[in-house]
């Protein structure tokens, strides 16, 4: 009786070893086929960098805003892309010569952009206050510039006073701000459009 029910159970033990190890094969038969993955495509261009812009001349962007405000009042201004679509960004130059990023930001992230915008409402609804480092001086001037270009600038964080005022020219430039009243001709094999607005801080 004990030798039936010993019998018994290896039969059992043996049948479950054969269904798991054939069940367990994953090994593709000859007629069958194996999926092939595509590789991804890289993409061709990762950006461009600040030295290969050509500028297109200053206000093919169009920002209006205040050309003045009272010392800790809220900065606001219109972007206006003037139909053309590219990476946007918006950069400030105050009156000591230091560049700034305002867009994009850790609220609001490069993306392609066209159209009309309100700044700051649209790109990441900053709190941006007018300031002056000045204490005794009766104003202090500030210039926003807003950078469109056909492809992501890659070294845009390092952007310098002299390469902004490069790509609009500097005919016309005062020691006191950035006063531009021309950038010379519209240049055709632009990749970069520039819009400027300067204001005071009184």
């Amino acid at each position: 009786m004990k030798r039936r029910k010993l019998d018994k159970i290896s039969i059992l033990v043996a049948t479950a070893i054969i269904a798991v190890g054939c069940s367990g094969d994953k090994t593709p038969k000859p007629q069958e086929k194996v999926a092939q993955v595509a590789p991804v495509a890289a993409p061709v261009s990762a950006g461009i960098t600040l030295a290969n812009l050509k500028s297109s001349g200053v206000n093919t962007v169009g920002l209006k805003g205040a050309k003045s405000y009272k010392q800790g009042s809220a900065i606001q201004f219109i972007v206006n892309t003037m139909g053309k679509a590219g990476y946007l960004y918006i950069i400030y130059l105050d009156n000591k010569g230091n560049t700034g990023l305002l867009y994009p930001n850790a609220n609001s992230p490069l993306t392609e952009l066209s159209g009309e915008y309100l700044f700051p409402r649209d790109f990441g609804n900053m709190n941006i206050r007018a300031t002056k480092d000045c204490a005794d001086c009766p104003e202090e001037s500030t210039t926003v510039y807003a950078l469109l270009s056909k492809e992501p600038i890659t070294d845009i964080k390092n952007i310098t006073k002299e390469q902004l005022t490069g790509f609009v020219g500097k005919k016309g430039s005062q020691s006191k701000g950035l006063k531009m009243t021309s950038s010379g001709p519209r240049v055709n094999n632009s990749n970069l459009d520039v819009g400027r607005l300067e204001f005071l801080v009184k």
